[in-house]
């Protein structure tokens, strides 16, 4: 879809010129090569992970750029790979550059065999667990190596792997392809962006076929199907024909586009009409074989559906505020469990950031799965290109807090739409947090008391679109209470998932001082609120009965509440930090001293998970839904030194901190269990609407 920016993140230039200019450099490395006295050397290796075949017919100049990249690139290439190429009856100015590489296997040919049969005899000599057909006009870029040898750990099936290839320019290639029962038959997906890193090619996926270009295997999976058929030889189409008999093997196809190269294509070709020749005929030959397979078995792709290779697959269309990292806080940590156990129950998922994405693309994935779609954030305009490109495309639609659900309402009815028109299946609304029940529980804690008619009317007014949804998701019961009383619909919980660390975490011996994770991004926020009554409350009296006492506040902060809190006794201030497990490791107490707030706090939930007991508030221990004593004690912040002693009772008393701890492991496991939570997502996406 086209629902990115118009400019392009990086500043692309024609292909065309791009070819040029890397024939110029490829040019000179050669001349370098020889006028220096130069060789490429490869370190000898025992026992390669990768076998790297590639097959050169000429193309001198291209050939040696291919070889310099990857003998510079060894450090870069994050798995130990070995170097097989196979020549195809080269001229003697390309067999030249082979007396100049070490630790390289060479097969020389008499006579040009053709592509496919050349790539089956230098994979008779490969060693590695996966062989790697590296076409000898591709740079690959660093990290590409190790990033498709772990995809065949990372997603079960996986049986080949291709990378996204990019123009010399910077104009897309392809990042993966599949097929259309037309006459070009094979389309290549993204095939001249400007945009290489545009969000809808740099999903992780299941496709049809993936280019020969750069087609990683694994060694047994090739010699159990045969290799490439020499029906196709010289050229062309033994590429797909192997994906398709991949698929046909039980075994998945991929594109992982954190593997990027960079394809001069075509460089080393024939004339043109020689190659529109080769590949008609062999289209004919590989229709042949595969019509059935491909285009009378199940629903054919249409429209926007082209891109997903199974259509059978739930396709779900996921809309909140901004791209939801674990390190952000205000309900977004959920956001990304969900997330990430849709994408584990193999889902094809679209994420909308309606407001903030990720600048840097490298960053979208950090804590998400790579097989999730995340969109740019571009607003009213970008959703509207969504809803004209990608209608019929969806089965679920799941919209994530009330501002969010009255935005994608409006645009849909600004397209003569309404959610259940959009999609085929399920509309799900998430309340992610009542705000009216915060804003009744803000009033009644900083001014005494609070009006339940203001909680209703805040309510009905907040909810009033609920009833459009199939399913309203809530984070607890008690916003599930509130939900039964103002608001007729379909109400489900859904709290958080976590999974207990591997490893014991450190006990009470190794542990010390107190902490406080979450965001403090502006004034008023509960979780400023929360602290600045702590620091005016409780932190003298727990330094006066612990004058060495400690407390690590993290989370993004602003300049001047750090700077406030900064200056108290004994208080560090970290900021956002990319894993908090090492501060919660660290300390022996989480305080979570919260007046007001809506949702569920996945903080607490964090922490008891590292095996961190904590002193709560009544508030967050009813959103919980926890006792005292499991996994936190609960005080109330109206009463501030029983929340001191609290804190200091837990600092001190080895037998309370491990009994809480003891009871807060329980907890976890039973209530946050990630298959207990998939499975909650399987029946609101799956389960059949009952009229």
């Amino acid at each position: 879809m086209s629902a990115s920016p118009p400019i392009p993140l990086l500043d692309t230039v024609d292909p065309g010129i791009g070819r040029r200019a890397a024939l110029a450099e490829a040019a000179l490395i050669w001349e370098s090569l020889f006028r220096n006295g130069v060789r490429f050397a490869f370190a000898p290796l025992a026992e390669p992970e990768v076998s790297i075949v590639i097959v050169a017919r000429d193309a001198r100049h291209l050939l040696a750029l291919t070889l310099y990249r990857l003998c510079a690139g060894q450090a870069l290439a994050g798995t130990p790979f070995e170097v097989i190429l196979v020549d195809n009856a080269s001229t003697p100015e390309t067999r030249a550059l082979y007396g100049r590489l070490d630790g390289v296997t060479l097969i020389e040919n008499e006579a040009n065999t053709g592509f496919g049969p050349a790539c089956n005899a230098g994979a008779a000599r490969a060693r590695g667990r996966f062989v790697l057909f590296l076409n000898p006009d591709v740079d690959l870029l660093p990290g590409a190596l190790a990033a498709m040898v772990a995809t065949f750990r990372d997603h079960d099936g996986a049986g080949i792997v291709g990378a996204r290839l990019v123009f010399p320019g910077g104009f897309l290639q392809e990042s993966g392809a599949g097929f259309r029962d037309d006459a070009q038959l094979t389309h290549p997906y993204g095939r001249g962006n400007a945009d290489p890193l545009a969000p809808e090619y740099a999903v992780t996926r299941d496709v049809g076929y993936v280019s020969g270009a750069v087609l990683m295997i694994e060694r047994t999976l090739f010699e159990a199907l045969g290799g490439f058929d020499p029906l196709f030889a010289p050229a062309y189409f033994e590429d797909t024909d192997l994906c398709l008999r991949c698929h046909q093997a039980g075994r998945r196809v991929i594109v992982q586009p954190r593997a990027t190269a960079i394809h001069y294509e075509n460089a080393t070709s024939a004339r043109r009409e020689d190659v529109e020749a080769l590949l008609d005929r062999n289209r004919a030959r590989f229709l042949d074989r595969h019509r059935a397979a491909l285009f009378e078995q199940g629903p054919q792709p249409k429209g926007g559906g082209l891109i997903d290779h199974d259509p059978w697959r739930l396709r779900v269309l996921y809309v909140d505020d901004r791209v939801p990292h674990l390190d952000l806080g205000a309900g977004l940590p959920r956001a990304n469990a969900i997330l990430n156990a849709m994408a584990g129950l193999g889902y094809a998922v679209t994420f909308f950031p309606n407001y903030e994405a990720d600048a840097e693309e490298s960053q979208r994935y950090r804590d998400l799965d790579e097989r999730i779609e995340i969109v740019h954030a571009s607003g009213d305009e970008g959703f509207s290109r969504l809803i004209q490109e990608r209608r019929d495309r969806y089965d679920v639609l799941w919209v994530s807090r009330p501002h969010n659900i009255l935005f994608v309402t409006q645009a849909l009815n600004a397209a003569g739409l309404d959610p259940r028109s959009f999609v085929r299946s399920k509309v799900i609304f998430d309340s992610e947090a009542l705000f009216a029940l915060r804003d009744f529980v803000t009033e009644a804690a900083t001014r005494g008391s609070a009006v339940a008619a203001d909680l209703a009317w805040q309510a009905e007014r907040e909810t009033r679109l609920f009833g459009l949804a199939d399913a309203v998701v809530c984070v607890s019961h008690a916003e599930a209470r509130v939900l039964a009383r103002y608001r007729a619909c379909n109400a489900a919980v859904l709290g958080h998932a976590l999974s207990l660390p591997e490893a014991p975490t450190p006990d009470f011996a190794e542990r010390a001082g107190f902490v406080f994770v979450g965001a403090l991004a502006r004034e008023g926020q509960p979780n400023v609120d929360s602290l600045d009554w702590f620091f005016a409350h409780v932190w003298p009296m727990v330094r006066a009965r612990l004058p060495d006492a400690t407390l690590t506040i993290v989370g993004g902060i602003a300049p001047e509440i750090r700077a406030r809190y900064a200056r108290e006794p004994g208080v560090t201030v970290t900021g956002r930090v990319p894993r908090t497990e090492p501060p919660l490791d660290a300390a022996r107490v989480f305080l979570a001293p919260t007046r007001f707030a809506a949702g569920i706090p996945h903080k607490v939930h964090e922490a008891v998970a590292r095996g961190l007991p904590c002193v709560v508030t009544p508030i967050l221990a009813d959103q919980v839904g926890w006792a005292e004593g499991e996994g936190f004690l609960v005080r109330d912040w109206r009463d501030p030194d029983a929340f001191a002693e609290a804190l200091v009772t837990l600092h001190e008393d080895a037998a309370r901190w491990e009994a809480v701890r003891s009871g807060g492991l329980a907890r976890i496991a039973e209530d946050c269990d990630a298959a207990a939570f998939s499975a909650a997502i399987r029946r609101l996406c799956e389960a059949q609407v009952v009229a």
